[in-house]
């Protein structure tokens, strides 16, 4: 955490007082932190969630406060990369791909769809994808956390695609 801090100091031109004020301790706590010898208090987390918007600090100020649950997006965002919210945001996914999958005709021709209706595909599509992106980083939390490796599932799962006959 010594170096989130001092990084933050550099790449604004802050003062340890600067910093020290804004995460509302004195300048030494916010110098003995930056030397390794003080942590980051949990009052001094959410002064930093609050009083700033450096995206650099506000995600590893999450990660931080997470235990490592939390990870950066392409747009600087958190999101918690914790197995149960995964399962909250695949359901969330598949309830919005479900209201639009109801929209589309899909056993209209391609050539005869209208402007409107090759829209709505669009979004369906788009949908879908945000269902696979969620359902595969939910495979690979799984799998991580809980030690699983591939072969062992994909040999499972082919084995009951052929028995059914899908493959």
């Amino acid at each position: 955490m010594s170096t989130i801090i001092a990084n933050y100091r550099h790449r604004n031109n802050l003062t340890q007082q600067q910093v020290a004020n804004e995460l509302h301790v004195d300048k030494s706590y916010i110098s003995r932190v930056e030397s390794g010898q003080k942590p980051l208090t949990q009052m001094m987390y959410s002064a930093a969630l609050t009083n700033t918007t450096d995206a650099n600090l506000l995600n590893d100020v999450a990660y931080e406060m997470t235990g490592g649950h939390t990870m950066p997006t392409p747009s600087d965002h958190v999101y918690d990369g914790h197995r149960m919210s995964y399962v909250f945001r695949i359901q969330k996914e598949i309830s919005e791909f479900m209201d639009v999958l109801h929209r589309n005709r899909l056993d209209k021709q391609p050539e005869h769809l209208t402007a409107d209706e090759r829209e709505e595909l669009h979004h369906m599509i788009s949908e879908l994808q945000d269902v696979l992106f969620e359902g595969t980083g939910f495979v690979n939390r799984l799998m991580q956390d809980y030690q699983l490796k591939p072969q062992q599932l994909n040999q499972n799962r082919d084995a009951k695609l052929k028995m059914e006959r899908r493959i």
